[in-house]
């Protein structure tokens, strides 16, 4: 005869209010924590236990060991229920905000004025402050805009986390560091809670990096070339 009052692992269980979703249950009762109920395998509803031992939780370090003396550890994160959502348009913005300044990069070319003196030599007759065109305080003004509202979009994104049923999700203030460290993080946990899935962020990042640098790379190689035609006589400086 099997034990009634062997304690119900955890798990995501229909919600036992009766509303169509699922619940996760910690092994020793309900939390707070909801998943969709489709594309979630379904199990029995657990009753809860009356009063008796139950398992000690899983522990995010020591590999679900009890932690050492003075030593408190976090409960481990649940699982996701299949099909839950762990993708959003804020942290796409998170990821694509960061590029906007090397994308109007292309359009900043400020202009060199050199000139032949008396004694043959070739001098930079411009302003000092050329270089500080309008064009230059718009990437510089768009920079400061994107870290602002990279910010903004990875606290709408750690909110969402906790609503599709994430416990603890990477905090959205390590964005203040850099938005890469934020979406580094958030792929990290995500995976642990839906294994398979979470890293599209990282590998879009990359790749938006690499486009990034072979921009830069053109447009230095475009303001060299100006420079150097801007200047006169060119042809006879290596003589």
């Amino acid at each position: 005869m099997s034990n009634t009052n062997a304690p119900v692992p955890a798990g995501w269980y229909p919600d036992p209010s009766g509303a169509q979703q699922l619940r996760w249950w910690d092994g020793a009762q309900w939390t707070a924590h909801y998943a969709p109920l489709a594309g979630a395998a379904q199990q029995q509803v657990p009753v809860q236990p009356a009063q008796q031992p139950v398992q000690q939780p899983a522990y995010t370090q020591g590999y679900g060991q009890q932690p050492a003396y003075g030593q408190t550890y976090a409960p481990a994160r649940p699982r996701l229920a299949d099909g839950a959502r762990i993708y959003n348009a804020y942290i796409w913005l998170v990821v694509a905000l960061p590029f906007l300044s090397v994308v109007l990069l292309p359009f900043y070319q400020p202009h060199f004025d050199f000139v032949t003196s008396s004694d043959g030599s070739v001098v930079y007759n411009g302003s000092p402050l050329a270089m500080f065109g309008p064009m230059y305080f718009v990437i510089v003004g768009v920079g400061f805009l994107t870290y602002a509202l990279s910010v903004m979009f990875a606290w709408l994104d750690y909110r969402e986390l906790e609503r599709v049923g994430v416990v603890r999700p990477f905090h959205w203030a390590w964005t203040f560091l850099s938005g890469l460290v934020y979406v580094i993080g958030r792929s990290v946990i995500v995976r642990r809670v839906a294994p398979g899935r979470g890293l599209v962020p990282i590998w879009v990042t990359i790749g938006l990096y690499v486009l990034s640098i072979v921009i830069s790379f053109a447009w230095g190689i475009s303001l060299v070339s100006s420079m150097m035609h801007s200047i006169p006589n060119m042809q006879n400086l290596g003589a």
